[in-house]
C-alpha cells in the first residue's frame, strides 16, 4: 500500500511539472511557430466556440469532482468511528486467516468408488480434528468477517461513493454481499454439526460436516480475499492503530488507566497519538527513498 500511495505522489508531481513546463512554454513562445498550421487554425476556431468549451469545462468539472470525491470519501470512511471498528475486525480476521491458511489440510485423494466411503470419513475426521484445534480461530474469524455490523460498512460504501460510476469498487461490494451469508450461516451450522458428532460420534453426521466443513473453507477464502481487496481500494494501513495499541499499552496499564477521570484518559490518548505520528513520520522519511 505505501508503494501504491509512493506511486500515486509521484505520478502528481509529474503532472503538475508538465502542466507548469507547457505554460512556461507557451509563454516564452514555443508553439508560436504552429501558428501558421492549417491544423492548429482549425482546433483553434472549435475552442473559441463557446458551446463547445462549456461542455469541455462541464465535463472535466465532472471528472474532477468524481475523483475528489472518491478520495475524499476513503479518507472521511477511514475516519468514522464505527466504520473504522469494523475495518479493525475485518484486518483481524484476515491476519488469523494468514496464520492458519498455510496448515488447512488438504483433501485425500480417492484412487477407486469402493474407497468414496472410506476417504470420506478420512477427510471429514481431518476436517473435525483440525476444526478442534482451532476452533478459537474459527470463532474469531467468522466474528471478524461476517458480524452483522459489518452490513453499516456495506450501506456506508454505497452512500458515500457513485457505485453506478465506480465498476470497481461495484464488484468488490457486490462479491462480498453475494458470499456474506454462506458465511454468517456456514459457521452455527458447522459448530452445531461438531458439537453433535462429539456427542453422538454419528457416522453420517461426520461425513455430513465433512461436507459442510469443505464448502465453508472456500467462501472463508473468498471472503478474506474480497475483504482485502476492499482495504486495499480503501487505502486501509492497520499501522497507526498497532502502533498506537502497542505504544500506550507499554506506558499504560489499561485495568488502572479504566479507573481514571475521562478527562485524564483523553490526555493520555492525546499524548501517545502525537507520539505515534511523529513515529511514522519519522519512519516515512527514512524509508521515502526506499519504497
Amino acid at each position: 500500500m505505501r508503494k501504491s500511495l509512493y506511486r500515486k505522489v509521484m505520478f502528481s508531481i509529474s503532472s503538475i511539472c508538465l502542466v507548469l513546463l507547457i505554460i512556461i512554454a507557451i509563454k516564452i513562445g514555443v508553439f508560436s511557430g504552429f501558428s501558421s498550421c492549417t491544423w492548429f487554425k482549425r482546433m483553434g476556431y472549435i475552442f473559441n466556440n463557446d458551446y463547445f468549451c462549456s461542455i469541455i469545462c462541464s465535463v472535466i468539472a465532472v471528472v474532477i469532482i468524481y475523483f475528489f470525491q472518491v478520495q475524499y470519501s476513503k479518507i472521511m470512511l477511514k475516519k468514522d468511528v464505527r466504520c473504522n471498528e469494523i475495518i479493525q475486525n475485518i484486518y483481524d480476521g484476515i491476519e488469523i486467516y494468514c496464520k492458519i491458511q498455510k496448515i488447512i489440510p488438504e483433501k485425500p485423494t480417492k484412487n477407486t468408488h469402493e474407497d468414496y466411503i472410506k476417504s470420506k470419513k478420512m477427510e471429514s475426521i481431518m476436517y473435525y480434528e483440525f476444526y478442534k484445534k482451532n476452533s478459537t480461530y474459527f470463532e474469531i474469524m467468522a466474528y471478524s468477517l461476517s458480524d452483522i455490523n459489518h452490513d453499516i460498512l456495506i450501506e456506508s460504501l454505497q452512500s458515500c461513493f457513485f457505485l453506478n460510476l465506480n465498476f470497481k469498487l461495484l464488484n468488490i461490494v457486490n462479491n462480498i454481499k453475494n458470499r456474506l451469508p454462506n458465511i454468517r450461516n456456514g459457521y452455527p451450522k458447522l459448530k452445531e454439526m461438531c458439537e453433535k458428532y462429539q456427542v453422538d460420534e454419528d457416522e453420517d453426521m461426520l461425513i455430513s460436516m465433512g461436507n459442510e466443513f469443505s464448502h465453508y473453507l472456500i467462501d472463508l477464502k473468498f471472503m478474506v480475499v474480497y475483504w482485502k481487496e476492499l482495504l486495499d481500494y480503501l487505502n486501509y494501513d492497520p499501522t497507526y492503530i498497532k502502533l498506537f495499541v502497542s505504544t500506550y499499552n507499554s506506558q499504560y496499564d489499561i485495568l488502572e488507566d479504566i479507573k481514571q477521570p475521562k478527562e485524564v484518559q483523553n490526555e493520555r490518548e492525546k499524548k501517545i497519538r502525537k507520539k505515534v505520528r511523529r513515529t511514522i513520520w519519522r519512519d516515512k522519511i527514512k524509508n521515502f527513498w526506499n519504497e
